[in-house]
């Protein structure tokens, strides 16, 4: 009689189930020689993707595999990508010839990867509303004409890897309202606006590795402005929280490469940049914004008045370019980042833009003593801008003397137009500064959180 140990047992019933999983999964291929009434195997693909996308059933859709040959496929995309649930999977059969596609708009999907493609077009050259694990891995997003290269709002776990964003008249990377977002290793570029930000109450947001270039407003800010009703509850006060810029290069862009409007618990660290801040400087921390963007009758209202009596910072007047309401910052930390500007290209006016107290919109929940320099720390940055007597540009009611930001303790703890480091250029775009000093930021504080909002991160991200 044959006999089973309790890990013979074990590993059998994972094998099993493993085999399940690997049976459920249907894979459909996509050729430009295949044709839409075949079965839509390796032997028989299919011709186009929008056929293949049909024949992923609506809800619980469970787990596919899409694979796309060579060739262009822009022609027969669907209209709208929604309300499939699982894990779809979109990819080439040959990452050496990535297929291309068309502009992507998906609204409620979950689950959804691309790998190895190539997606050109106008509008939003990928726009994703309300969708879960999203995943792009290895693909060109090319704008034509497009207002967005890529667009994610009101959507949660969302991973862009390895990819490059270009070509848009807005800004190549939009996220508004993402709850768990990463930037790894991308090559974000080719945008008249912001290269990218985060913003809209987007939180746990980790931006590592990638390379910003040929920008026309900045880099990449956390936080900028939102309308109050694209908001998502319970994330209704600061633009962004819980933020990890790290290990980026930024070069080549007309305003600051790093920003900060209306963040919480925010760090930059081991970034670098050159060729910025031709505009006016290389560093902002400002307000953000916050305006309620619908007609009047419309919805969009209703949810700005529900929004504010739920203790969110906003307002519900239609904004006319005066009544937006100003988002402070707290805790914003920025440590060993070097920035690096030719002699013969320092910014325009000043190496930073630092804000103060402002006086608050009445009825709209902010803090009176809001500031946007509440707990910022500088600390181990070394920068070459203007040599030595260019302004610091901190206005003169911020950073008031004893503060963690005061002028003195900035000068004495940073490292600013007193040398000029050397930039070494490495694969891909990135470049680093041998040798630099590594400090220790405070991990965050969630202490004073908004009431109604979760602790996040007890430390940074590795």
């Amino acid at each position: 009689m044959l006999k089973f140990s309790v890990f013979s047992a074990v590993a059998l019933i994972v094998a099993l189930a493993s085999g399940v999983a690997q049976a459920a999964t249907k894979t459909l291929y996509v050729a430009t020689t295949g044709s839409d009434t075949a079965v839509g195997s390796r032997s028989q693909p299919l011709q186009t993707v929008s056929e293949a996308w049909q024949r992923v059933p609506v809800g619980k859709s469970g787990s596919w595999r899409i694979r796309i040959g060579p060739g262009n496929y822009s022609s027969a995309m669907p209209e709208y990508w929604e309300n499939r649930s699982g894990q779809i999977v979109l990819e080439a059969t040959n990452p050496r010839r990535p297929p291309v596609l068309g502009s992507m708009n998906v609204y409620r999907v979950n689950g959804l990867q691309l790998r190895n493609l190539r997606l050109v077009g106008g509008g939003d050259v990928f726009h994703c509303e309300q969708c879960r694990k999203l995943l792009i891995d290895r693909v060109t997003l090319v704008g034509h004409d497009a207002q967005e290269t890529v667009k994610i709002n009101q959507s949660w776990d969302v991973t862009i890897r390895n990819s490059d964003l270009s070509g848009a008249t807005d800004n190549a990377f939009d996220a508004v309202a993402v709850q768990g977002l990463r930037l790894l290793g991308n090559r974000i570029h080719g945008a008249v606006d912001w290269c990218g930000y985060a913003k809209g109450g987007s939180t746990r947001v980790v931006v590592r590795g990638n390379v910003f270039y040929d920008c026309g407003t900045g880099g990449f800010t956390v936080g900028q402005g939102t309308g109050f009703q694209f908001m998502q509850a319970p994330f209704l006060q600061y633009e962004a929280s819980g933020v990890l810029i790290e290990g980026n290069t930024v070069h080549d862009v007309e305003g600051a490469a790093f920003g900060v409007q209306g963040g919480y618990n925010v760090l930059l660290r081991r970034n670098v940049a050159t060729r910025v801040g031709a505009r006016s400087h290389v560093l902002e921390v400002v307000f953000g914004l916050r305006s309620c963007d619908g007609q009047p009758g419309d919805d969009a209202r209703e949810r700005c008045a529900a929004y504010l009596a739920a203790g969110g910072w906003g307002t519900t007047v239609v904004d006319d370019g005066t009544n937006a309401v100003e988002i402070p910052n707290r805790r914003v930390f920025l440590y060993d980042n070097v920035i690096v500007n030719p002699d013969q290209q320092p910014s325009q006016w000043q190496i930073f833009d630092i804000r103060g107290p402002t006086p608050m919109h009445e009825g709209s929940n902010v803090p009176a003593s809001a500031r946007a320099d509440d707990e910022l720390r500088l600390v181990g940055n070394v920068i070459w801008d203007g040599g030595p007597g260019f302004p610091l540009g901190i206005a003169d009611d911020a950073c008031p003397r004893g503060s963690l930001c005061d002028p003195a303790m900035i000068v004495a703890e940073n490292s600013i137009n007193t040398s000029r480091p050397t930039l070494t250029a490495q694969p891909g775009g990135r470049l680093v500064v041998p040798s630099l000093a590594r400090h220790t930021p405070p991990p965050p504080n969630w202490s004073d959180r908004p009431a109604g909002t979760p602790v996040g991160w007890t430390n940074w991200p590795k």
